[in-house]
């Protein structure tokens, strides 16, 4: 048995452990306790090849078809194809499977994947609106000009949110800091707000505005709830780097068949599907394939689930 934990190279200086991003290196870290051998590799480590009529996919110079398992953490939302790697490898390993069945290598969430081909949050609404899975009212045109009649969403205050959900860099003390593009409009006026009005509105989209102060990651392993945390906002609109947590473990039933069904939907053998309520309906905000879970395992009062290990045991065999 050999695993292969492909994740993202961080795009600023990040906490580690050692010299692997936290969220993979728990995952080295359980690894090691079942003394399972791995590699680890970043996705611009990655080669294919093509000669011949054959083709190989390496990863740091090692075939992949020489692991058992593979896991994929974060990708790049700065372009499409780190998303499109994955997909690579998912094809690749697929042909190798239907010729050596008696030594099939899994790929975890290769399922979910195939049935997520595009990786943005428009993606997402219209995932949700497949399957009837409540999501937020979201309006997105490709010009960006939300200057113009709408139809919809006419009411302040809004949230406008960047397509792929990718965050921005600010210089703070001196250091680049990370900050999610995510923005309150209280007014029309607001989309001239610093660190907006600088950026390319064809890259955003509105959303109504959830006034609940608290948002909710949930975490399911092979379709079924393992745990979770719930998040209260300190201060401002809630965002990824301020709130109080605490366990939620137990979500309540309506949340619980929400999250349970889009793992179904999906097929996915892990994932994470965060909520926040609009009145007193939850409501899907996100779904990731890698989430984090730092928070969960190290801030919050009361028994984690293990998160770690779920995520290197959660395969389809």
């Amino acid at each position: 048995m050999k695993y292969l934990i492909i994740d993202k190279r961080q795009r600023v200086e990040v906490e580690t452990m050692g010299e692997i991003p936290t969220g993979s290196a728990r995952l080295v870290e359980e690894l090691g306790k079942r003394n399972i051998e791995y590699d680890f590799v970043y996705n611009d480590q990655l080669e294919f090849l093509f000669s011949d009529g054959k083709i190989q996919i390496r990863a740091n110079d090692k075939d992949i078809l020489e692991y058992t398992h593979i896991i994929f953490r974060g990708h790049s939302l700065d372009s499409e194809k780190e998303y499109h790697f994955k997909r690579y490898i998912i094809d690749y390993v697929d042909e190798y499977n239907e010729t050596n069945p008696e030594k099939k290598i899994l790929v975890q969430n290769s399922e979910a994947i195939k049935r997520f081909p595009y990786y943005n949050k428009i993606a997402i609404a219209m995932l949700c609106h497949k399957h009837n899975l409540p999501h937020f009212n979201t309006y997105f045109r490709s010009d960006g000009e939300y200057s113009k009649e709408r139809g919809m969403l006419n009411e302040y205050p809004l949230i406008m949110k960047e397509y792929t959900g990718k965050n921005r860099l600010e210089i703070i003390d001196g250091k680049e800091k990370v900050k999610k593009n995510v923005f309150k409009l209280d007014s029309q006026e607001d989309i001239k707000q610093e660190n907006l009005k600088d950026q390319d509105p064809t890259n955003f989209f509105i959303q109504e505005f959830s006034d609940s102060g608290e948002d909710y990651r949930i975490f399911v392993k092979l379709g079924k709830v393992i745990g979770g945390w719930k998040r209260k906002a300190s201060e401002g609109i809630m965002t990824v780097l301020r709130g109080e947590y605490e366990m939620y473990n137990e979500p309540n039933e309506e949340i619980r068949e929400i999250a349970e069904k889009m793992a179904n939907v999906l097929d996915a053998d892990f994932m994470a599907v965060d909520f926040m309520y609009i009145h007193d309906k939850p409501h899907i905000q996100e779904i990731s394939f890698h989430p984090g879970y730092k928070a969960y395992e190290n801030k919050i009062e009361g028994e984690p689930v293990n998160i770690a290990e779920a995520i290197i045991t959660a395969f389809k065999g």
